[in-house]
């Protein structure tokens, strides 16, 4: 369940994500982002639709040898392709080296002197390009959905792990990558 806190972390990175897909949204005259890329879109798509398919025949598969990692390895090695692919797209298509929506919002929650509590809580924002980034976050959670499925071994992955790996951390993610697409398609 270890890897179940590192998706809480992933949720917070994901909020910055949200804050900053926003933001993009409205940049007209000036770029900020890649433009739209269709093959990312569908793909993205793709991925959600696999992950989650995924996810459900383990749940159901729990317990028995079909829901074992071991009994699943293609799955993972085959996403891994899928989410290399899309790192290098975005890493192609990178039109900044760094991320002005983050920088704001890192100088915003400094100017605000949170308590350490809180402000550990929030996270630091990406460093590097928009895109980039968020593809990056996306390949790290899958890493982390496939560590956590090896540590559940011959256990599979349980009920209780579909919120935190759909609603939250992974599907939070992909669904936030796919409205960071959306939106500059909007915004052509």
């Amino acid at each position: 369940m270890r890897a179940l806190t590192r998706f809480g972390r992933d949720l917070r990175r994901l909020a910055a994500m949200l804050m900053l897909a926003v933001a993009l949204a409205g940049c007209t005259h000036v770029q900020l982002a890649a433009p739209y890329d269709a093959a990312t879109d569908t793909e993205l798509g793709s991925v959600l639709q696999d992950t989650t398919s995924f996810v459900a025949k383990m749940v159901t598969n729990a317990g028995q040898p079909a829901g074992a990692y071991a009994q699943n390895t293609d799955f993972y090695d085959n996403m891994e392709g899928r989410l290399a692919l899309l790192v290098a797209r975005a890493q192609a298509n990178r039109v900044l080296d760094n991320c002005p929506s983050t920088q704001a919002m890192a100088r915003a929650l400094a100017a605000a002197d949170l308590p350490p509590a809180v402000g550990g809580k929030i996270g630091t924002p990406p460093r590097g390009d928009c895109d980039v980034e968020l593809m990056q976050l996306l390949q790290q959670q899958f890493h982390d959905l496939r560590a956590f499925h090896q540590a559940e071994g011959a256990l599979g992955i349980p009920a209780a792990a579909v919120g935190p790996l759909l609603d939250g951390g992974l599907g939070a993610t992909l669904r936030a990558a796919m409205a960071v697409q959306r939106a500059k398609q909007v915004n052509r």
